[in-house]
């Protein structure tokens, strides 16, 4: 949203037909904040997160500003902290009921896990065995994303109407679990329509005051977002092909393969963040609240590749400086890398266990600074509300106590931006 949203169009007197907004945090106050939240973060082992982040979204809600007013986010420290621990209970239910069943699954076939499967049908099981937990924990995930979502809503006001969800996380879950599971049997043809469906499900049960949120538009039209992923894919699947049937022909063959190769995971990745503006871009264009108001995208996904490779530059250089502090402080005092846990053994471990943590540190703090907070501002910058004026008939809504806040969310580290 670029600079404060401001009304537009010629009567000075009339609702404005759109505004835009901004992002105007100081780098310095955000830095600093999140260096003293995440030092105390690291200090009381972890247990301070929960009120580090809340400080921080009540500082990032704050900045972002529309039409002369700012958001404002009202979670509390206290509330993720109580819903972390009820996830963690009923997480720790869950895993161990379901670490039974596939123990009692694994004796019942195959009697005691065999160190020596007898063929191939026992090692799938085995296999199955291993990592059933893990994909057991996917419905999981996806239940704490919509409930993150719909917590950070329900926490968030914009000229004192709330924002909010209806509780459907359930009903997330699966549709989330078949849409990808689509996704990875047609090897990502079908990721478009994964991406416009879970987005249409949570946008058509979001809410500002009492105007309904709803997302129109076509889940094929996101296949344009794609052509980067298509030309990536183009690139690794000849080298792909040529190393699963070991066609080397040569040192000559053998360099191009491997420049192929890295080639086609670069624009892998940056097709990825490609992928994600332009589909952006295209939900907000067709993302619709009160049946009047619309949104549109300005942002640019070279801008976003920008901060992001800048950032990565940055970390390098900031991570290497690191490093060679580390070695010269070693190399100039060797008493602190004697062995032994006594004297200068214990005084090396001390400090690097205190280096290490201060690393840590400014690392959260430099990519919240350099590369979070940056894509965001740009995102909300090039944001467009249409038809704004039907935002003055808009009115309050109940609100929405969710006594565990977003526990999952912070207990499986999902769904928790800043």
């Amino acid at each position: 949203m670029s600079d404060i949203l401001t009304p537009q169009g010629e009567g000075a007197t009339s609702a404005p037909t759109h505004l835009n907004g901004s992002f105007l945090p100081e780098n310095s106050k955000l830095f600093w904040l999140a260096v003293w939240t995440g030092a105390l973060t690291v200090v009381t082992l972890g247990i301070y997160r929960f009120w580090a982040r809340t400080r921080m979204r009540r500082y990032i809600w704050s900045s972002i500003v529309a039409e002369g007013d700012s958001f404002e986010y009202t979670g509390t420290g206290l509330e993720k902290f109580l819903g972390f621990l009820i996830a963690l209970v009923v997480l720790a239910v869950y895993l161990g009921v379901l670490q039974v069943v596939l123990s009692f699954i694994g004796f019942s076939l195959w009697g005691a896990i065999s160190s020596k499967p007898n063929g191939p049908t026992d090692i799938l099981m085995q296999l199955g065995a291993t990592y059933g937990t893990g994909l057991a924990v996917l419905p999981l995930i996806f239940f704490a994303q919509y409930r993150a979502r719909r917590y950070m809503l329900s926490r968030t006001r914009w000229r004192g109407l709330r924002f909010s969800m209806d509780p459907a996380a359930v009903g997330y879950a699966w549709r989330a679990l078949l849409y990808f599971g689509l996704s990875i049997v047609t090897l990502g043809a079908l990721m478009p329509l994964a991406t416009f469906r879970l987005e249409k499900y949570m946008t058509d049960r979001m809410w500002y005051g009492d105007a309904s949120f709803e997302q129109e538009g076509q889940w094929t039209a996101l296949y344009g977002a794609m052509k980067h992923l298509f030309i990536a894919v183009g690139l690794l699947l000849p080298a792909g092909v040529i190393i699963y049937w070991g066609l080397f022909l040569g040192f000559l063959f053998l360099s191009f393969l491997s420049i192929l190769s890295f080639a086609g995971c670069i624009w892998l990745l940056f097709g990825f963040i490609y992928y994600q503006v332009e589909s952006f871009k295209y939900l907000t264009a067709h993302k619709v609240l009160d049946g009047q108001v619309r949104f549109t995208s300005q942002a640019s996904c070279e801008r976003v590749i920008g901060i992001f490779v800048l950032g990565i530059i940055l970390f390098t250089i900031l991570t290497f400086f690191v490093i060679l502090f580390f070695a010269a402080l070693f190399f100039v005092f060797p008493a602190l890398g004697s062995n032994g846990m006594t004297g200068g053994g214990l005084l090396g471990a001390l400090v690097l266990i205190l280096g290490s943590s201060a690393y840590i540190v400014l690392i959260g703090a430099f990519v919240t600074v350099c590369i979070s907070a940056p894509i965001l501002g740009h995102l909300v910058d090039t944001l467009r509300v249409e038809n704004s004026g039907q935002l003055e008939q808009i009115r309050q809504r109940a609100g929405d106590l969710m006594a565990d806040a977003d526990g999952f969310a912070d207990a499986l580290d999902v769904g928790g931006a800043f």
